[in-house]
C-alpha cells in the first residue's frame, strides 16, 4: 500500500518546482493568501487519500471536510506558509495528520526545499528527521533562548504579540517573527528554536507538528494557557524545561 510519507514527498516535488516559477495569487481575506500551488497540491494529496485510503476523512485547509466511515481523519494544510511560497522565502511545508478517537496518532511535516521531512509514526516513541531521531534543546535559561512568535505583517497582530509577551521578547536571547507553525514548531522538536508562540496557529498548521514535538520531548498548549487541543487556535510550545509562562 502507498504510504503517506510517499504521497507527501511527491506532493512535494511538484511544489519544489512550482515554487521555481510564476504563481498566480488571489486572497482568501486581508492577509490570507491563497495560490494555484496550495489547491493542484491539496487536490493531488485528497485524491490520494482516497485512491489508498478510501474509508478515511479528511479536512483539507482549501476543501473542507470529506467525512469517511473509518472513523479516521487526514488533516491536510497543502502549503503551511503561503506567504512565504509566494516572497520566494524557502521556509513552507505540506502538512499532514491522522486523528483517530478524537486525537492525532500519526504527523508528517515536509520542507520540499530543503528536502526535510519530519514524522511521528504509529508505533513509534520517536520523532525523526529523514529517519533520524530528534530531540528537543536543553536551554533553560531565558537570556539564552531563541524564541519565535508567529505573526506577519498584520498591525493588530504585532501589537497583541508586544503587549502580552514584550517582556519575554526583551528578555529572551533573539527573538524572531515566523509565519509557518508546522514548520516552526519541527525547528523546536528538533532543538534549533527553544520555544513558540502563536495565537492564531489553525487546526491543519500544527496538528502534525504538536505530534512530533511531543514526540521529540517538548511541550505545547492552546494559547488559553490550560490545556493542549490541536482543534483550538494558537499555541505555546517549548522543549518543555524553559519556562515561557
Amino acid at each position: 500500500m502507498r504510504t503517506m510519507e510517499a504521497i507527501i514527498r511527491s506532493a512535494g516535488k511538484y511544489l519544489a518546482d512550482e515554487y521555481r516559477s510564476a504563481r498566480e495569487v488571489s486572497e482568501k481575506q486581508r492577509y490570507d493568501l491563497v495560490t494555484v500551488s496550495d489547491q493542484e497540491v491539496e487536490k493531488f494529496i485528497i485524491r490520494e487519500i482516497r485512491s489508498f485510503f478510501p474509508d478515511d476523512g479528511i479536512y483539507a485547509e482549501e476543501s473542507g471536510s470529506y467525512h469517511g466511515s473509518s472513523g479516521r481523519r487526514w488533516i491536510i494544510d497543502p502549503i503551511d506558509g503561503t506567504a512565504d511560497f509566494v516572497f520566494g522565502v524557502p521556509y513552507f511545508a505540506i502538512s499532514a495528520a491522522l486523528e483517530a478517537d478524537g486525537g492525532i496518532v500519526e504527523g508528517y511535516v515536509y520542507n520540499p526545499v530543503a528536502d526535510e521531512l519530519y514524522t511521528a509514526l504509529r508505533g513509534d516513541a520517536h520523532a525523526r528527521l529523514n529517519g533520524e531521531k530528534i530531540h528537543v534543546s536543553e536551554t533553560e535559561e531565558l537570556s539564552e533562548a531563541l524564541i519565535a512568535f508567529g505573526f506577519s505583517a498584520n498591525l493588530e497582530a504585532m501589537e497583541q504579540y508586544a503587549s502580552e509577551w514584550g517582556d519575554l521578547m526583551v528578555c529572551c536571547r533573539k527573538a524572531l517573527p515566523l509565519i509557518t507553525p508546522s514548520l516552526t514548531i519541527c525547528n523546536v522538536a528538533r532543538g534549533r528554536i527553544d520555544a513558540y508562540i502563536d495565537t492564531g496557529s489553525s487546526i491543519e498548521g500544527k496538528a502534525a507538528a504538536g505530534l512530533i514535538l511531543q514526540r521529540a520531548g517538548g511541550e505545547i498548549i492552546s494559547y488559553n494557557k490550560e490545556y493542549y487541543a490541536h482543534l483550538e487556535p494558537g499555541h505555546i510550545c517549548s522543549n518543555g524545561v524553559l519556562r515561557v509562562l
